[in-house]
């Protein structure tokens, strides 16, 4: 295949503190791409103290605006180098880059981590969040129903055809784990229950403590830890909500972390919980099943896929916090339960790695612009 100048517009890169799923699965499939001889530009938000321009792993990353106006800056940064590029990813958090405006004679992807639907009455007010829930479909319809698109789930593709997408133009490309750093390690000598992930309302931190509330009463030395504080309103709302619940003793909170510091706290916990209202999958379910930790997740869109019910962890019914309190508890309680969910998801997570979700992307990127080049 010919190697390609590919621009990839994505909200944040790895290096902003406020980096998630998405930009760990970005950067993960986009150094490999270069590796594969690509050149690659991503562009994105700026944030305190970054640099302008810099390279990380080969790729090339442009930073203008802030979150808000990255999306205008996107287009005039296309323009300015349209003339040496190939191809160009539009990667969607919430809000799209509208690529099919402004990128005309060019093969586009879009890349949808999620459909975000019930989450905006997470994030907005509820007049705006009406208004946000109803206007998104048609936006897909509208602007990328005729796009190939990439999704991380089966869940998300059929959401994508419920809306009249292709079949065969929607892509999943499921995440990888690196699986020779995130291995087993030493679980601590007490029930542990970790959440690791950003703290924000559609995540549904709250639930988990409410439920760990219960889990108390039956396993009274059990620790929850909750990892990845920012200094946001939720989070002292969270917190304030430990201590209502006299739980101060017992939830331990801890700011951000990667590398060996985030191995190890998925390495130590017992169990993983992720009660989120949605997710494109879940990298740190993955993540967690690769040390060895099950996780328990609401049966929804994205952690359907990365949880194996019952067998590398439990899914329960939506915002039923006494059910998700009783699977911590079988969990907590039953150690061989544990020590099999424990075995299997090591072996489900070996079969995701980081090389085969490049090779599939780049699978992706040739058919789009051989069909472009051919006039298909």
């Amino acid at each position: 295949m010919k190697r390609l100048n590919i621009l990839i517009l994505n909200w944040r890169d790895i290096k902003n503190p406020e980096a998630g799923g998405a930009e760990v699965y970005i950067h993960n499939i986009a150094k490999r791409l270069v590796k594969e001889g690509h050149e690659i530009i991503l562009f994105a938000a700026k944030f305190r103290n970054a640099k302008n321009e810099e390279e990380i792993d080969g790729i090339r990353i442009i930073r203008q605006g802030n979150k808000t106006t990255v999306y205008i800056k996107a287009k005039k940064i296309f323009d300015k180098i349209k003339n040496e590029t190939d191809l160009v990813i539009d990667s969607i958090n919430t809000i799209p880059f509208f690529t099919p405006l402004y990128v005309n004679d060019l093969p586009k992807v879009a890349l949808i981590f999620q459909l975000t639907g019930e989450i905006f009455y997470k994030i907005l007010p509820k007049p705006m969040a009406y208004m946000a829930k109803n206007i998104e479909p048609f936006i897909y319809k509208k602007f990328y129903i005729d796009m190939h698109s990439v999704v991380l789930s089966k869940s998300i593709k059929s959401e994508l055809i419920s809306l009249g997408f292709s079949n065969d133009k929607v892509n999943v490309i499921k995440p990888g784990v690196d699986i020779d750093f995130y291995v087993p390690g030493e679980k601590t000598k007490y029930p542990s229950v970790l959440y690791l992930n950003r703290i924000v309302p559609y995540k549904n931190v709250d639930d988990l403590v409410r439920a760990f509330k219960i889990v108390k009463k039956e396993i009274p030395d059990a620790k929850l830890y909750i990892v990845g504080c920012r200094g946001t309103k939720y989070e002292k709302r969270i917190m304030k909500l430990v201590y209502a619940l006299n739980l101060a003793q017992s939830v331990y909170f801890y700011p951000f972390v990667t590398g060996e510091r985030k191995r190890e706290f998925l390495q130590k916990a017992w169990v993983h919980v992720l009660p989120s209202t949605k997710e494109g999958w879940g990298i740190s379910v993955t993540e967690a099943a690769a040390c060895g930790t099950p996780s328990i997740g609401y049966d929804v869109p994205g952690l359907r896929d990365s949880i194996k019910h019952s067998i590398t962890g439990f899914l329960v019914p939506f915002k039923n916090i006494n059910a998700l309190a009783k699977s911590i508890i079988a969990i907590l309680s039953d150690e061989t339960l544990r020590e099999e969910m424990s075995t299997n998801a090591r072996k489900e997570a070996l079969k995701f790695t980081w090389d085969r979700a490049a090779m599939l992307m780049n699978k992706v990127i040739e058919k789009v612009y051989n069909n472009l080049c051919e006039g298909i």
